[in-house]
């Protein structure tokens, strides 16, 4: 697959006149201020995208896939100011072996470049997390080009599952790692954002997948979480 670069224009009006987003990021920022725990905004009754979040953030939002085959993609998920581009969150995706066809259109347009989150939001499917691990790593050597920082810079980074619900139906979508910048999230955020995180029973596949992310990352043979990984 050839390397795509998509610019979603997102002014801050536009953004919260088409989906809302300033309500949900003002919730969002309360709850990071106060420390509780927002696994889901409560106004609304679903979680702000990450691409929302950047862009209300930023005042722009732009995905570049940098890497695609049937199984992972890696992707920045950037904001630009005077022409130049700062990664917000690197990403890397698993999917399942199997797509289910219920998603196969979505599946597709994603596979073209599009934004997960606001491919099945455009579709009508509401997108949930299942928080598996928050941790800090500190910023590989792509990484740290792609957000302008030095490298080994702490960064906060979120492994989880991707499921997407519609008509009463829950499937399974596809595993993730992010990476944040540290202008963006904290590891602290994470949590107050999110929720809990608990990959009981999940672990071998958590490390396996966080290994694959640090890798695509730049991460060398050695590198590893922070000891705040496991929590």
């Amino acid at each position: 697959m050839n390397v795509r670069s998509i610019r979603f224009a997102a002014i801050l009006g536009a953004a919260a006149a088409l989906v809302g987003v300033a309500g949900l990021y003002a919730a969002d920022a309360a709850a990071q201020a106060s420390g509780a725990a927002a696994s889901r905004v409560e106004s609304s009754g679903r979680q702000l995208l990450n691409s929302e979040r950047i862009a209300v953030r930023f005042g722009n939002y732009g995905i570049e896939v940098l890497a695609s085959d049937p199984r992972e993609r890696v992707s920045n998920l950037y904001s630009e100011a005077n022409g130049v581009r700062t990664c917000r969150t690197f990403a890397v995706v698993r999917y399942p072996d199997a797509i289910d066809a219920a998603v196969a259109a979505e599946h597709d347009e994603i596979l073209r470049g599009g934004s997960i989150g606001a491919v099945f939001a455009a579709h009508g499917w509401q997108v949930q997390k299942t928080n598996l691990r928050y941790f800090e790593v500190g910023a590989p050597s792509r990484v740290a080009s792609l957000m302008h920082v030095a490298a080994g810079t702490p960064l906060a980074a979120h492994a989880y599952e991707l499921d997407v619900v519609k008509d009463g139906r829950k499937l399974e979508y596809a595993l993730l790692v992010e990476i944040h910048h540290p202008d963006y999230l904290k590891r602290d955020d994470l949590p107050a954002i999110y929720g809990a995180a608990d990959a009981s029973g999940h672990e071998a596949a958590v490390e396996d997948l966080i290994g694959s992310a640090l890798a695509a990352a730049g991460a060398t043979n050695d590198a590893a979480p922070f000891p705040t990984g496991k929590r």
